[in-house]
């Protein structure tokens, strides 16, 4: 055990056992006000990790919100996912069995990368990501998850904004939107 005030060795901290099978970091929060986030595909389902807020003044100006993903990945490789949820100021957890899909878009030629996750009856949760991992080993990461828990994983080669599907599922939450 460490001494007092002296940094926690790794190894004698509780632990959850949560396996994660593909972690998604550094996104933004697509909904207002926009967030730091991250996304971890476990083996008993998907956890979103909201955190720091990002404000074009305080936050993109001083770059703020790369020195927070930073720490925040850090953390996450030194003490695992249990520290990121304790962290984190909302934590979402969704069964496998409430997914409907999850839906990569590659952000086109000017956008970034798009993770977007569906329910079969509640909200959906859409994130940009702000980082700079390769689109196509995130959709590896995803895709291996998808095929092992029967998820429908749709990709496409686009930004992902579709303008009436955002307006119909702002005022219908009851159901995921079909794909048009």
């Amino acid at each position: 055990m460490a001494a007092e005030g002296a940094p926690a060795d790794p190894d004698d901290l509780p632990s959850s056992d949560i396996e994660v099978e593909a972690a998604v970091h550094f996104l933004m929060k697509g909904t207002f006000p926009m967030r730091i986030a991250e996304v971890f595909f476990t083996a008993r389902g998907v956890y979103l990790a909201d955190y720091s807020y990002i404000t074009p003044l305080l936050g993109l100006g001083t770059r703020k919100h790369r020195k927070n993903a930073q720490a925040m990945q850090e953390l996450y490789e030194t003490f695992g996912i249990d520290a990121v949820l304790v962290q984190a100021d909302q934590v979402t957890w969704l069964d496998y069995g409430l997914l409907h899909r999850v839906e990569l878009y590659s952000g086109g030629r000017f956008g970034r990368p798009k993770l977007t996750v569906y329910t079969t009856d509640g909200p959906s949760y859409a994130y940009r990501s702000l980082g700079d991992r390769d689109f196509e080993s995130m959709v590896s990461d995803v895709r291996s998850v998808a095929d092992r828990h029967g998820l429908d994983l749709e990709v496409a080669d686009a930004v992902g904004l579709t303008p009436r599907r955002n307006v119909r599922r702002f005022f219908d939450q009851e159901s995921p939107p079909e794909r048009e």
